[in-house]
């Protein structure tokens, strides 16, 4: 590039004549140097983009497109673009509902509840509560890890064996219930890439089931080709980018007449719980009896859990667990993964694998300081986190009770060990035969 005088003087040149390319259009992009590229409608000399500068044009007014303010159009003509403008947004699929798997209304301003902010006699209040809840629910968790023949080479080939240990032990799980059937519909929530609904199609071999992939996110579909097969009869895979609270499964075509698996490795908060009303409700919705016959989900991220999408208020009132109580002991819970064992958890993760399950965060302000002296509860770190386990198993007994109360056997499980991974417990649901004949 000239630079110095030179360079000022070539800045300050006037553009050449526009060119003389039929529908190119007219307006001079001094940061190219260069005519603009975009086509013109016939008889115009400027696109859609700069047509505010054609002087041919100059007595119609031109507003900013509602759906994508980057480009503008004719004020008269508004109504016909929007029917074409590429930034229309899709329509609403029937199986939308807003915030249908939501127990209340979502609050307007949810303030963030930190710890360190409480009194002193309002903390020890709290810590007194959470040991006496535990105490009066103790949960009855075993260990109980499963492999599946599916994730051999995997766990062969990887130097990182974390996420393809987790997806053996889910599988396992799947089979041990005998949910790998045939002719049924696998719904994985939170799906990102698909791999685990992938080596559940490795696992059945069966042509006649389906997948949907529910995840918010806009991810790679790594695995859809895959789950899908190259034969001639292709297995249908549905994609579902939709935030779960509002997904009314009852208005999904694809599950009529069919039984449902669902399942998750990652499901962060409350979206297992708005994932767990969504099931629910489409249990009782049918007519034919429960079509949902399993339901393995491995609990994660209980700090990011919100009152209003806790699906059992119930529980919650029957052991005197107000809002506000509920809203802090979700705060606590992240003592049970934060601190010294973070560390072992980051070190252990492989991005290459990674199918969503970065998404862990457990950069709590409140946990910073190891050093007991400098931590604002005073207590050790070990104590803490035994705090934050049980918070997070109150929590989830609550989402056991939920189903409990809806018709199923559940189960808490630690399906792998803490040593694979520190959010290690399962959900594993099947439904009560007596509930749903009487």
């Amino acid at each position: 590039m000239p630079k110095g005088p030179k360079a000022n003087r070539l800045k300050e040149e006037p553009p050449p004549l526009p060119p003389n390319n039929p529908r190119q259009c007219h307006f001079w992009v001094k940061r190219k140097r260069r005519y603009c590229h975009l086509p013109t409608k016939i008889d115009n000399d400027f696109c859609g983009e700069h047509a505010i500068y054609d002087t041919k044009w100059k007595g119609k007014e031109r507003i900013a497109c509602p759906y994508d303010p980057s480009h503008t159009v004719n004020k008269d003509e508004i109504k016909k673009h929007l029917e074409k403008c590429n930034s229309r947004p899709p329509p609403t699929p029937p199986y939308f509902s807003s915030n249908i798997n939501c127990i209340l209304p979502s609050p307007e301003l949810e303030e963030k509840v930190t710890l360190s902010d409480l009194s002193k006699e309002i903390f020890d209040k709290l810590i007194s509560n959470v040991n006496q809840w535990y105490q009066q629910l103790i949960p009855d968790i075993r260990t109980e890890v499963m492999d599946h023949m599916v994730l051999k080479e995997k766990k062969e080939s990887t130097k990182n064996r974390k996420h393809a240990v987790q997806q053996a032990s889910l599988i396992g799980h799947l089979e041990k219930l005998n949910l790998l059937r045939k002719n049924t519909c696998f719904i994985e929530y939170g799906s990102g890439k698909g791999e685990l609904s992938y080596f559940i199609k490795m696992a059945i071999q069966d042509e006649t089931a389906s997948f949907i992939l529910v995840d918010r996110k806009n991810t790679r579909c790594k695995f859809d080709s895959a789950i899908r097969g190259t034969s001639e009869k292709k297995l249908l895979v549905k994609r579902i980018g939709m935030d779960i609270k509002d997904l009314d499964l009852s208005k999904l075509d694809l599950l009529k007449g069919r039984n449902v698996v669902a399942y998750s490795k990652h499901l962060c908060g409350s979206a297992t719980d708005t994932t767990l009303k969504s099931l629910v409700d489409y249990a009782k919705s049918s007519i034919d009896g429960n079509p949902v016959i399993g339901i393995v989900i491995a609990l994660c991220c209980h700090q990011l859990c919100r009152y209003h999408m806790y699906p059992y208020h119930k529980f919650l009132q029957d052991y005197g667990i107000a809002e506000n109580d509920f809203k802090r002991i979700c705060a606590m819970s992240s003592w049970a993964i934060c601190g010294q064992r973070l560390t072992h958890e980051t070190e252990n993760s492989d991005n290459d694998d990674n199918d969503n399950e970065d998404d862990h965060t457990y950069n709590e302000t409140d946990d910073d300081e190891e050093n007991t002296k400098l931590h604002y509860s005073g207590l050790e770190h070990s104590v803490r986190e035994q705090l934050g386990y049980k918070c997070k198993r109150i929590i989830d007994i609550g989402r056991a009770k939920y189903l409990e109360a809806n018709g199923y056997d559940v189960n808490l499980i630690y399906y792998v060990e803490p040593s694979t991974s520190l959010e290690n417990l399962a959900l594993i649901a099947t439904p009560n035969k007596g509930y749903f004949s009487s």
